[in-house]
């Protein structure tokens, strides 16, 4: 039998797109489209996002990452302090990419999955940030005993030490450091070195467990920002790092 996390997801995706379909065709999409855009973080705006989870086109769409709301917020005043001069890098590609790409004057990020990055591409050309955003394409390595793990079921035979330090790649140091993909308090750690005075790192879905002493363990200071997140029906927490 599967795992009941798996199987309530799949349910919720399919209801959520079944509303969608039927709110298009009363005008009722329209009204919320908008609602959100007077008032994305009203209670309309949110409820507007539910009707695109797991839709990386309408996330682009809505312009919102995928982040507690207040940590959305966060990184919005430090890009605009920086006046669109930041340098972003960014593990686990998707809509905050173009969000990021609109705030910052130039973002990196790294994804493990050769089939979305290919989507990434198509989304950069189609949104008009192609110019801004460097993609690196880094593949998990079979290998009988990882030296890096991601901590999800069924990667327990792949290694994730290359995607980490991907950032090595880059050169320089970053303003913003979004941790969002896999292997994520490796690729933590391997960002310290990267981080430019003042610079602060999104860490997502910090609630979970296995995260908890490697976000602790970074020594930079960490706010842990719980609330609402665009798309979902539930709330979660992203850690912000770095100086408030």
């Amino acid at each position: 039998m599967p795992a009941l996390g798996p199987v309530l997801r799949r349910v919720y995706v399919r209801g959520a797109r079944g509303v969608r379909v039927a709110a298009e065709r009363t005008g009722a999409l329209a009204a919320l489209d908008r609602r959100y855009a007077v008032r994305p973080r009203s209670v309309r705006g949110h409820l507007r996002t539910l009707l695109a989870i797991y839709d990386l086109d309408d996330m682009v769409r809505l312009d919102t990452p995928w982040w507690t709301y207040g940590a959305i917020s966060a990184v919005q005043d430090h890009l605009s302090r920086l006046d669109g001069r930041a340098r972003v890098f960014e593990y686990g590609s998707g809509a905050s990419t173009v969000w990021l790409a609109n705030r910052a004057a130039e973002v990196w990020t790294v994804e493990h999955d050769a089939e979305f990055a290919d989507v990434m591409r198509g989304t950069f050309v189609r949104t008009g940030v192609q110019d801004a955003v460097h993609l690196l394409e880094v593949a998990a390595v079979p290998m009988a005993e990882p030296r890096t793990r991601s901590g999800r079921r069924g990667e327990d035979a792949v290694d994730y030490t290359d995607y980490s330090r991907a950032i090595e790649q880059a050169g320089g140091v970053f303003d913003l450091v979004v941790v969002d993909g896999r292997a994520r308090v490796a690729c933590l750690h391997a960002a310290l070195p990267y981080l430019a005075p003042g610079a602060l790192v999104v860490f997502d879905d910090a609630q979970r467990p296995r995260y908890r002493a490697g976000i602790e363990g970074s020594g930079l200071p960490v706010r842990r920002i719980r609330g609402w997140v665009p798309s979902l029906p539930y709330p979660r927490q992203t850690a912000v790092l770095g100086p408030a």
